[in-house]
């Protein structure tokens, strides 16, 4: 009897030493590892090494591409694109006119070789002037480049390349001014930009001209 007696106190002591409330070396090891407080660095996204992507260049509005000549310009909302008078022209424009004024201002454009000088020769012919009134020539920077802006006003008899018998009814017209631009590319050849119309709807509008001339992006 007493050995069972010992037996079982043998039992329950292993047992208890079993359950004992000490960790054991792996749960040591455990215990001991640090645990990192920044909970972010798992979600951290590795620096790049590729350049970023550049974003692509948004069209200005009512940007104008002339791939003839090489040139872009922004025009004015008002302004309304028309078709030609003739396949030369690259690109025309009707500009609206004053309340009193009988026509609409009109704008050429386009490119050709030829003399500059007798260019203007020949805008300047198609004018009858006043007395006291002769045409006058400025410089303006376009796109880089310095350009000619030929100023003519007086009586208009009506673009050249038309025969007088063959120009219509309501020519010559009275009270008219042309801007005429002219923007060298070479030694013959050149860009024109032909603003006609009567006096008040020209001087309306020169400055929205202006800037127009002004956006220009020669890449040619």
């Amino acid at each position: 009897m007493k050995r069972i007696l010992l037996w079982l106190v043998c039992v329950i002591c292993g047992a208890a030493a079993g359950c004992s409330s000490e960790p054991g070396s792996v749960e040591k090891a455990s215990l001991e590892r640090p645990v990192s407080s920044d909970k972010s660095s798992a979600d951290e996204v590795p620096p790049q090494s590729e350049p970023p992507l550049e974003e692509p260049e948004t069209p200005a509005a009512n940007e104008l591409k002339l791939s003839d000549s090489g040139i872009t310009f922004v025009v004015p909302e008002s302004w309304k694109r028309v078709k030609p008078d003739t396949n030369i022209i690259e690109a025309e424009f009707e500009l609206p006119r004053m309340e009193d004024d009988e026509y609409d201002g009109r704008l050429t454009l386009m490119s050709s070789l030829g003399n500059r000088e007798e260019m203007i020769s020949r805008r300047t012919a198609e004018f009858k002037f006043e007395p006291g009134e002769t045409p006058t020539q400025e410089t303006l920077s376009i796109g880089g480049i310095d350009a000619t802006i030929v100023d003519l006003r007086g009586e208009w008899k009506g673009p050249d390349f038309r025969a007088p018998s063959s120009r219509g009814e309501g020519y010559p017209r009275p009270g008219y001014r042309m801007l005429y631009v002219v923007v060298p590319f070479g030694e013959n050849s050149s860009f024109f930009a032909k603003l006609t119309g009567p006096r008040a709807t020209i001087a309306a509008h020169e400055d929205e001209f202006r800037e127009f001339l002004k956006s220009a992006k020669i890449s040619r």
